[in-house]
């Protein structure tokens, strides 16, 4: 009886242990998780990390650990936790799968690839196992595992014209002519009405060298469907290996031409086309004539329209060729910068004032960003003598110089803000003008023109006289042989008083107009006689 007691409380304290132990353990488990949901990561490690030593084989307590560590960037712990976990559950798929997937990150790919064949051999039939394991291979350039990979999905999931077509790109890509062709003629005659397969065994035929065959298998496929798409493809190809260019530019352009071709294709081959003719400094003739067959159809953009227009330019072709093209973009698309800027080149070249008006006024008025449409736009209304539009085009233009990317922006600038102080004063308003040349001279201190006109007209208002003197000497500094300028330092002087200083550069003036066969203008005749009287008198 005393033996059968005992028996019975050694029972019940081992019972009541494993009871308090397990009540810990789920315990601080659960105030583990509970750390961990909060973010205090370095909390739940503890918590974790004292699970572990209450249960050393806890699965669980070590996938949590492995995800803690990668948490906070300690890989190494990470992967010792995960790896522990395979070794104590080797039949647990998810923590195989998730050691799979920090193998990857820490770029361990050959013992990632290692795992999934062990994953591969243990879960033959899982799917994402074996799509692992495809990736893998891939990774690695291994064609023919994957082929074998392939064929175990095919078994479990039966053929397919994807896993076919997958297994036909590997072979192609490991040389083998033989197994591709026989991928693809099982294709063919699991799917006979799909007259791709027929085409891309023509394909095969031609890689092989096998015109004859090829061109067989081209023209069954043309009897069934001549317009097909993939066949016309082939055949462009084939003729153009034979060399027979009439039938190369007829397949050709019925490729270009056809209606289930879209835009993009069409763009992409033509491209190609343009491309070799250029390199191979071909005839432009049959490639412009292929260019306007397909622009026959209604454009839904200038992508095409865009790309003949390069070509004619870069083959140097006239601007009465070109203009067209250019009229017929903006027409799609008024605000295609292009074509506008293109027909902007053209109508400067040409000193075409109301050209590059028409060309730049709808940009502006479009509100376009681009500052070279204001600024070409303000010049020819000042040609045109239309000051009060001129104005307006060039404040458009300085408003948006600042955020262009232009490399010649500062020059730009300083432009419009010179003709603006032009502008502003032959319009009476002085102050606008000075403020202008101002700002002008903060982006370029030595514009010659711009000192020049500043200090002639502050001599006409006999207002500072001095700035005047400085910036007229500066830009006669800059072009000691301009008559104008020089004309301008002669009145400054004149202004001032110095009067035998200013006969002496009148007298420069003379001499260099006569000298380049220049007509004197009224108001240098006039400088002339009004500083000559003031020596006579003194």
């Amino acid at each position: 009886m005393r033996k059968i007691l005992l028996t019975f409380i050694i029972l019940f304290s081992s019972l009541l242990s494993w009871a308090q132990s397990t009540t810990k353990f789920d315990y601080f488990f659960y105030e583990a998780e509970r750390q961990k949901q909060a973010q205090n990561f370095d909390a739940a490690i503890d918590l974790f990390d004292y699970c572990h030593r209450l249960n050393p084989e806890s699965g669980a307590v070590l996938y949590e650990l492995a995800d803690l560590y990668r948490y906070v960037k300690n890989d190494s712990l990470a992967l010792e936790s995960l790896e522990k976990a395979c070794k104590l559950y080797p039949d647990n798929y998810w923590y195989k799968n998730r050691l799979v997937g920090l193998y990857l990150e820490n770029r361990r790919n050959d013992e990632a690839l290692a795992m999934v064949e062990e994953m591969a051999q243990r879960w033959p039939t899982k799917s994402g196992v074996l799509t692992m394991l495809l990736e893998l291979y891939e990774q690695k350039q291994d064609y023919a595992n994957m082929v074998k990979v392939l064929d175990k999905i095919e078994v479990k999931e039966g053929k397919s014209e994807q896993l076919s077509m997958e297994k036909f790109r590997l072979f192609l890509q490991m040389n083998d002519e033989k197994r591709a062709f026989s991928e693809m003629q099982a294709l063919a005659e699991e799917y006979p009405n799909d007259l791709r397969y027929q085409v891309v065994i023509g394909d095969l035929y031609l890689d092989a060298g096998k015109k004859k065959e090829a061109l067989q298998q081209f023209e069954s496929v043309e009897a069934r469907d001549p317009e097909n798409v993939t066949l016309l493809l082939s055949m462009v190809n084939y003729y153009r290996e034979e060399g027979v260019d009439s039938l190369y530019q007829s397949y050709l352009t019925r490729l270009l031409t056809h209606k289930d071709v879209d835009d993009e294709t069409r763009v992409r081959m033509m491209t190609v086309l343009v491309r070799e003719n250029l390199a191979n400094e071909g005839d432009s003739t049959q490639l412009l004539s292929l260019f306007d067959k397909v622009l026959e159809a209604p454009q839904e953009d200038t992508d095409m329209l865009e790309l003949k227009v390069r070509y004619m330019v870069t083959k140097h072709m006239s601007p009465a060729e070109v203009k067209p093209y250019l009229r017929q973009m903006l027409d799609i698309d008024p605000e295609n910068e292009m074509a506008r800027q293109q027909l902007l080149s053209y109508a400067i070249a040409e000193d075409d004032t109301i050209g590059v008006v028409n060309i730049c006024k709808p940009a502006v008025d479009y509100k376009a960003e681009d500052p070279i449409f204001y600024y070409y736009l303000g010049v020819g209304y000042f040609q045109l003598d239309e000051k009060e539009k001129a104005a307006e085009a060039f404040r458009g233009g300085l408003e948006r110089v600042e955020n262009s990317d232009l490399s010649n922006r500062q020059q730009l600038r300083v432009n419009m803000y010179a003709l603006l102080g032009d502008i502003y004063h032959s319009m009476g308003q002085d102050d606008k003008a000075f403020q202008a040349y101002d700002s002008c001279l903060i982006y370029k201190q030595d514009d010659a023109r711009v000192l020049n006109n500043y200090a002639y007209y502050l001599s006409l208002k006999k207002k500072d006289l001095q700035r005047a003197e400085e910036m007229s000497r500066r830009s006669n500094e800059l072009e000691p042989d301009n008559a104008t300028y020089l004309d301008t330092y002669a009145w400054v002087l004149f202004q001032m008083k110095r009067y035998e200083e200013a006969k002496q550069y009148m007298d420069r003036v003379v001499e260099l107009m006569e000298k380049d066969g220049e007509e004197m203008s009224d108001d240098v005749q006039q400088h002339i006689e009004e500083i000559n009287k003031k020596v006579k008198k003194q």
